[in-house]
This record gives structure tokens, C-alpha cells and sequence, in this order.
């Protein structure tokens, strides 16, 4: 991994956008802010660098009650972050192995910052209840991006064909990279979009109603009906369905489901699935769980993890996974 963002270099991407009204001023400052260099005993931020056998606390930078939300972790090739709820947006410099918070405009806090994405050398962020914002800049300045957008809860964002795609409470948008607009790909009345991935070049949604695919003629059909679905992962043979009550995947064609529970707790919900080099992983309330293409049971992975640590966000990057829980102390 090369994430040297130390602060001459992350000044340095192009701001690809036009001066817009909406725009405001940071009111933080300097530019980057260090929250000291402790390694917390519980910290909100592991690495694993052997495929998820064993986790690495890499919370340096990182005040220890902080919090993060659901999708509030993204990386590009050459950049990590983090979203926090209470001190805005973190990037990671793996010369320092420290976390560097970037200013954060007031008006995105209040919002309740979740989600975050890099984007065409733009950071983007989703709020609980005030939309879209993006900074070109590395913070110095935010502009909301919500023109188009029926509503402002911003639940996670996707990046697919090189297109920006965000879910909300009301549906799926897109936004082009020629456009200041958002438009409406799908949405139904009090349709909550929860998260989107792409299997086989084709786009599925976990909603509040199922899980909707689009199909030969254009129309969205559901294809897993009473069903309500918080998240959605794929891989290159399946797509992982995360309700309530279960853990669901696909046949190879996407279309039958079944329930892959076995060696996991029943009492609770899976946040995310991810495959890495062939094992697949999965973030539990209780840890990190794998299983190999010749396993039939899932199984713990959580060495180097807290006891109890609630992997509420699992995310690869250059071969380096990364998990983050939703509270610190």
C-alpha cells in the first residue's frame, strides 16, 4: 500500500470543479489537525495484512470516543478514510501510520456525517439530514450536492461504470460526471434504499422491500420479496443478502436464494460480506467470521480483536483489509 498523505502531497489532487454558491469555508483550521499519536487498547480501526487471520489496532490519530457510521469507510488507490460522526473526515498516512483529520464543515456534523466515497479525486459525504457534500480541496471548502435529490438521508454511495450512485430514503440516484444533478434510477413510495452492488455487470438494491434488479426490458422487478435487506455485497459467483434474521446468497445466475447462516450466531445480523484471494469474510456484532470455498461452516477470525468488537463496516484496499466498529470508549 502507498497512502503517503502527508500534507504537501494531499493538496496536490485537482479540483475539477466549477466555484458553486453552496459552497462554504471550513470553519476549521489548520488544514490538518493530528489527534495525538496514541495507540488505544480498544481502538475503531484494524488492519489485517494476512487475508483476515489476525487484526492490527491502526487508531493512531483517532480520538477514542469517537464514532462512525454505516459506509463511513472508503479508499481510492491511493487514499483511506474514515468518516466520523463527531470530528468529520480522517485520512490515513501509511508513512506515519496515522490517521489526519482534514477540516470538516460545521453545517456537515450537524447533519449527522455517515457515509463517505472518493470520487474523481473528490471526497464526497452522505448525511442522516442534510444530503450530499463534496470538497475538492481536502476540506478547506465543502459544497452541498442535493439538487435532484428527493431526499436528503444518505444511506451509502457506489461507484459503478464510473458513475456515482447514492442511496437514500426514497431511492437510487445517479450522478454523472458531467452533471451538478442528481437523477432518480428507481424509487417507490417509503422505499428505503439501504445499500447497492454490481453483480455480473448488472446493478441489485437492498431495500426495505427486497432486494430489486433490473431487468432485460429496463423495469426494476424484486426479486427476493418480504424481505427487508440493510445491506448488499457480491462477488464474482454470488450475492450476499444481509436481513435481519439471516444471512442470504445467490446461485451463480443471481436469482435463487438461500440461507448461509451455518457458524455464525443466530441471534445476530450480519453487517458486511467480502471475498479476498478466495475466502470469503463476514463482519458479525461479534467480530470477523471466514469461510473457505470448501468450508460449510462459517468461522471466527478475530485474533487481535477486542472481544465483542461489532464490525460494522469491512473494506479492502490493495490487499489490506480494513474494519471498523461504530463507537470508541
Amino acid at each position: 500500500m502507498k497512502y503517503n498523505l502527508i500534507p504537501v502531497l494531499i493538496l496536490a489532487l485537482c479540483c475539477c470543479k466549477e466555484p458553486n454558491p453552496n459552497t462554504v469555508l471550513s470553519e476549521k483550521a489548520p488544514l490538518i489537525t493530528i489527534f495525538g499519536n496514541q495507540s488505544n487498547e480498544k481502538g475503531l480501526v484494524y488492519f489485517s495484512f494476512d487475508n483476515g487471520n489476525t487484526w492490527k489496532n491502526v487508531s493512531s490519530g483517532i480520538p477514542q470516543n469517537s464514532s462512525i457510521g454505516l459506509g463511513g469507510v472508503a479508499v481510492s488507490k491511493t487514499q483511506i478514510g474514515i468518516a466520523t460522526k463527531d470530528m468529520g473526515v480522517f485520512l490515513f498516512s501509511e508513512a506515519d501510520s496515522l490517521w489526519y483529520n482534514i477540516p470538516t464543515d460545521k453545517i456537515i456534523l450537524e447533519g449527522n456525517l455517515g457515509a463517505i466515497m472518493f470520487y474523481h479525486d473528490t471526497i464526497y459525504v452522505g448525511t442522516q439530514y442534510k444530503g450530499v457534500f463534496y470538497s475538492t480541496d481536502q476540506g478547506k471548502s465543502w459544497t452541498s450536492q442535493n439538487s435532484g435529490l428527493g431526499d436528503t438521508t444518505i444511506r451509502r454511495f457506489l461507484i459503478f461504470e464510473d458513475i456515482l450512485y447514492v442511496c437514500t430514503n426514497d431511492g437510487f440516484y445517479s450522478l454523472g460526471s458531467d452533471s451538478d444533478s442528481w437523477k432518480l434510477e428507481f424509487g417507490q413510495p417509503s422505499l428505503q434504499v439501504n445499500g447497492a452492488t454490481d453483480f455480473d455487470h448488472e446493478l441489485y438494491l437492498a431495500t426495505s422491500k427486497g432486494i430489486f434488479k433490473k431487468d432485460a426490458s429496463g423495469e426494476w422487478k424484486n426479486i427476493l420479496p418480504n424481505h427487508s435487506v440493510h445491506n448488499i455485497n457480491s462477488d464474482v459467483d454470488q450475492i450476499y443478502a444481509m436481513t435481519y434474521t439471516a444471512l442470504l446468497l445467490t446461485s451463480k445466475d443471481g436469482m435463487v436464494w438461500q440461507k448461509a447462516q451455518e457458524g455464525l450466531p443466530e441471534d445476530l445480523y450480519t453487517f458486511n460480506v467480502l471475498n479476498q484471494n478466495g475466502i470469503a469474510l463476514a463482519g458479525q456484532w461479534d467480530g470477523v467470521y471466514r469461510k473457505g470455498k470448501s468450508d460449510f461452516h462459517w468461522k471466527p477470525s478475530s485474533e487481535g480483536l477486542p472481544a465483542n468488537f461489532a464490525v460494522t463496516n469491512l473494506i479492502s484496499s490493495n490487499g489490506t483489509l480494513i474494519v471498523t466498529t461504530s463507537k470508541g470508549k
